[in-house]
C-alpha cells in the first residue's frame, strides 16, 4: 500500500486540482519539527507570514469569510496549531479584513473572548485586550 500524499501546487479550490502526489516524505509542518527550538518559532512564524499575506489577498475575491474555511492557506493556518495565537491577533489589530481573522481565531480555538460583541471592532478588541493579557 502506498502511503504518498496530495501536495498543493496551486490555490486552487475545486476538487484535487492543483495537488499532486508526493512520495512518502515530511510534510512542510513536519519538516518545521526538524529545526532546533529558536529556529523553529522563527520557520513557524515566517511560514504564517507568507500564508497570511496569501489568505488575505484571496479572500477580496472570496464573498464571505465561510468560504475562506475551503481556502488551502486558511486550512495550513489552523495545521501550525496555538502557536500560531499571537500573529493572528497582529494580523487582526492591524488588518483591514478582521472578519477573516476572528474566523481564524475561532476556529483555532475554544476560547470566545469576542463571543456576544455587538460589532466586529468590538469582538475584534476583546481578542486583542486578551492577546495582551495572554502574553
Amino acid at each position: 500500500m502506498s502511503t504518498a500524499t496530495l501536495v498543493r501546487t496551486d490555490r486552487s479550490l475545486e476538487g484535487n486540482e492543483g495537488f499532486v502526489e508526493e512520495p512518502e516524505g515530511a510534510s512542510a509542518l513536519e519538516s518545521l519539527e526538524t529545526f532546533d527550538p529558536g529556529d523553529k518559532g522563527a520557520a513557524i512564524r515566517d511560514t504564517f507570514s507568507e500564508l497570511a499575506d496569501e489568505l488575505e489577498d484571496a479572500a477580496v475575491a472570496l464573498s464571505s469569510t465561510r468560504r475562506a474555511l475551503r481556502y488551502p492557506a486558511f486550512i495550513e493556518i489552523l495545521e501550525l496549531g496555538d502557536s500560531v495565537i499571537p500573529e493572528v491577533i497582529e494580523r487582526l489589530r492591524v488588518s483591514e479584513n478582521r472578519p477573516l481573522w476572528l474566523r481564524v481565531l475561532g476556529t483555532l480555538t475554544p476560547f470566545p473572548p469576542g463571543a456576544g460583541e455587538s460589532t466586529i471592532d468590538a469582538a475584534a478588541d476583546a481578542w486583542i485586550r486578551w492577546g495582551r493579557l495572554a502574553s
